[in-house]
């Protein structure tokens, strides 16, 4: 049987009108449902799309990833990401994620994704061309209403009330490099390597 998810959305301001976005999207992930997945259709605008091209390089961002059962024909499951955000960081959690409920079967692991759109994390932004004053990650091309981050909760109840986060990545501190098994925060307004790339230097674009 495939995931069947719970969506929530709320009412975000962007200058000055209310817009609908994803909040989170929810799903008990198991080694056997996690099935039926789906590329993004690429006729849906999540709140904030332009472009997939230079400048934006907007994607179609799965709240729960088509690997692990998510649809892509459902916009409660899509937010504008930046590529380099969408892959390869998000991607590369995913199929961790995926790895690690297929090599546990009988565990009904919780998974959650957040979109966060505080107002405080959109970063004043460089003058760009047709790009906005402020954006996540100082990026002028990902402003509201795309989300500044997500955040993922990964997780399996050990006993009523002792939630377990079973993924150790590093991060950095200011003490160095660690390692955390606590939620994850993927910052959106992320690139690609472009420098030197004649391609988009020649279009003049802000991500090369």
């Amino acid at each position: 049987m495939p995931i069947n998810p719970e969506y929530k959305a709320t009412s975000i301001n962007v200058n000055g009108s209310s817009v609908t976005v994803p909040l989170y999207a929810k799903a008990i992930l198991t080694s056997t449902n996690m099935s039926g997945g789906s590329g993004p259709d690429q006729s849906l605008h999540p709140p904030g799309f332009i472009s997939g091209s230079c400048p934006q390089h907007h994607q179609r961002g799965h709240l729960i990833g088509n690997q692990l059962g998510g649809s892509g024909t459902d916009l409660r499951n899509l937010v504008t990401l930046t590529e380099g955000t969408n892959h390869p960081i998000m991607y590369e959690y995913e199929l961790m994620v995926y790895k690690h409920v297929k090599a546990n079967p009988g565990i009904n692991f919780t998974y959650q994704v957040t979109a966060q759109y505080d107002p405080s994390r959109y970063l004043a932004a460089q003058v760009a061309p047709g790009g906005s004053t402020s954006g996540a990650a100082n990026n002028p091309y990902c402003p509201m209403p795309c989300p500044e981050s997500l955040k993922i909760d990964f997780f399996y109840a050990e006993s009523p009330g002792v939630l377990v986060y079973p993924l150790f990545y590093r991060v950095l501190t200011e003490h160095g490099e660690g390692w955390t098994s606590d939620p994850l925060y993927i910052l959106n307004g992320v690139y690609k390597f472009h420098e030197g790339s004649p391609k988009h230097v020649a279009l003049g674009c802000w991500a090369s």
